[in-house]
């Protein structure tokens, strides 16, 4: 029998379905709102009382009940360290969310106690006076997006705008209709009327589709700003001028609208510390000054492997007037599987520097550079991770791993099996390499990456894809996410030592072996990548609007065409009509070019094309 609630509740008695291992017993709780007062429950027998000062803390209560249903009593006060603890998921690689797949992710937000979403859309939302914006790319109607913010507002959750209104712009301004307001690569044209009637255009839209007051407006990476049209059309380029003269503009329209912004802080800090972004001495007075009063910063940073460089920076920081906020990263964005040690370890560093510097608000990215091909909720422990730290501190893995089970079904242990497929000579790297996707992506008989990889790599495989289909049928919710990798897993077994083992047998003239490459091995591989196929377009479908699956078929389909081609090319040298095969008689070289034979050949690259050929695509 479920937990009954009084006073009744449609979002908390909805969200009781969705907890797990799900609460038996007859154990009704009342629930008191007391503002400002800190989360505590209170569970005597079959009654249970839920004290929150805020509404997301009502339904991390819940969690806490379900979690604890086997104790007779259970008593807990906990006070969260930061007034806001969010995440952001990007929308605009390729892969948005689905409307379905939001909701489940903010009732899992809900549950865990996390209290802001982000949604990055560069161009993947509606702006009816501009067709082309974000056109065929899966953009967000307006009434999606007022749908997911009146259901996150439910949970006490804030949904908040977070876009582009200067760089990061490729997939709108690759239309002619923009030329006029784009300067060069991703960057919109400064100083120009028409660029900022597309962006009143964005922010009105946003307004009408969303009821917080906060919106996040981007300006990151704008790397080249003045360097193409402006340069033509202006006299000088002085590009901290032109940056902090947009930037105020930008900011002026969002206050006429009621918007409060916040900006990533990397280009400030980039020209205060010669295009670094990371604290190297003090922030110079007049960069100070060239920021808005009126801009939050949002700092950025998921790469440091000890404390320090976090204090630093969030110190740094602290030296503007301006509220800050801290933004780390849950490792998705490296192909198809997350790096969740390396995420793990580098946000438990920098939530305990955020405590110690009392930052007032974090968030947790979750990018999704170069296709979005991870699964959105393959972030889930580090979400868990986040949440804890802000209500009880730096928990235990089994404390975290207990917390999850309660939240969203799936055990810490399981989840890290989605690093196995990045990990095939058995060790972790700090650089979070991403050998499952150049592996993958990199061509059948031209590899370029094969100098990157060992004889145990077969074998790891092998064994990893056995725990992930074992991971997939414990998992009643996620288990696409595991088999996905379990597919991809089987096809690296073949995949990842295929190339090599051609090139030794061609050039030791075996051609008994070259015959089973074609005729056994190859087919095999065919039918293991279309169970992958199969498999990575179901995580798709159960995530993600239609829209951006294409790019992903159409690099599947391009590795399929190559081992056709494969075969076919080592078939006709095997019947003598084809004198030689040219790619197996190249030299294979590091790609990195380094030049010393290290011990470690992983890497991480997460650029597809260029593994795929060395020529241009």
């Amino acid at each position: 029998m479920a937990f009954m609630i009084r006073p009744t509740d449609e979002s908390a008695e909805a969200i009781l379905t969705h907890l797990s291992p799900a609460p038996v017993g007859n154990v009704e709780v009342e629930h008191r709102f007391c503002p400002g007062q800190p989360l505590r429950v209170d569970k005597t027998g079959n009654t249970a009382v839920i004290t929150y000062g805020c509404r997301v803390e009502l339904f991390r209560g819940l969690g806490l009940l379900a979690e604890n249903k086997d104790q007779e009593e259970y008593h807990t006060v906990q006070k969260a360290r930061f007034s806001t603890d969010g995440v952001m998921l990007d929308c605009s690689r390729n892969g948005v969310i689905s409307v379905a797949a939001a909701k489940h992710f903010i009732r899992r937000m809900a549950l865990m106690g996390l209290d802001m979403l982000m949604l990055y859309t560069e161009d993947t939302y509606e702006i009816p006076e501009y067709p082309y914006f974000g056109y065929m790319r899966g953009r967000y109607s307006m009434k999606e997006l007022r749908e997911l913010d009146h259901y996150a507002s439910s949970f006490g959750i804030t949904l908040v705008p977070c876009i582009q209104t200067l760089a990061h712009l490729q997939g709108m301004l690759r239309w002619p209709c923009f030329e006029d307001i784009h300067d060069c690569n991703d960057i919109l044209l400064c100083d120009e009327e028409k660029t900022y009637e597309l962006i009143e255009a964005m922010i009105r839209t946003c307004r009408a589709a969303f009821t917080s007051n906060r919106i996040h407006i981007g300006m990151d990476e704008a790397f080249m700003m003045g360097f193409g049209q402006y340069r033509f059309t202006h006299d000088s380029i002085h590009r901290e001028e032109i940056f902090c003269r947009h930037l105020e503009r930008v900011c002026r329209l969002c206050e006429s609208y009621g918007f409060q912004p916040m900006i990533w802080s990397d280009m400030f800090f980039r020209m205060a510390f010669h295009g670094e972004y990371k604290a190297m001495g003090e922030v110079a007075p007049e960069v100070i000054r060239m920021v808005p009063e009126n801009v939050e910063l949002v700092y950025w940073d998921y790469y440091q492997h000890e404390k320090e460089p976090y204090l630093q920076s969030i110190e740094s920081h602290q030296k503007f007037s301006n509220k800050m906020m801290f933004a780390g990263g849950a490792w998705r964005w490296i192909g198809f599987a997350p790096a969740l040690e390396k995420s793990l370890f580098t946000s438990r560093l920098a939530l305990e520097a955020c405590v110690e510097k009392n930052v007032e608000e974090v968030l947790l990215t979750a990018w999704g550079d170069n296709g979005n091909e991870a699964s959105f909720f393959s972030i889930l422990p580090v979400m868990q991770l986040f949440a804890e730290m802000n209500y009880v501190g730096n928990v235990s893995d089994q404390q975290l791993s207990a917390r999850l089970k309660a939240c969203t079904g799936e055990t810490l242990e399981d989840m890290l099996l989605l690093d196995l497929p990045n990990r095939p000579d058995g060790k972790l790297h700090n650089s979070a390499a991403n050998p499952a996707k150049y592996l993958f992506y990199q061509d059948v008989l031209g590899g370029l990456l094969e100098k990157h990889t060992e004889e145990c790599y077969p074998s790891h495989y092998a064994e990893a894809a056995v725990y992930l289909r074992e991971a997939a049928d414990r998992s009643e919710e996620f288990g696409y996410m595991y088999r996905m990798l379990a597919e991809l897993c089987s096809v690296l077994e073949i995949k990842s030592r295929v190339g090599t083992e051609a090139q030794e047998a061609y050039l030791a003239g075996d051609k008994k072996g070259l015959e089973k490459i074609a005729r056994v091995t190859l087919p095999e591989l065919l039918v293991r990548l279309d169970a992958f196929h199969r498999a990575l377009e179901a995580q798709w479908t159960a995530e993600n609007k239609v829209f951006g699956y294409e790019v992903l078929d159409i690099r599947v389909g391009g590795i399929k065409a190559r081992v056709h081609t494969a075969v076919s090319r080592l078939e006709r040298y095997l019947a003598g009509t084809l004198e030689r095969l040219e790619e197996l008689e190249e030299e294979r070289l590091y790609f990195d070019c380094r030049t010393d034979d290290e011990e470690n050949k992983v890497m991480c690259y997460n650029l597809w094309m260029p593994v795929a050929s060395a020529n241009l695509i």
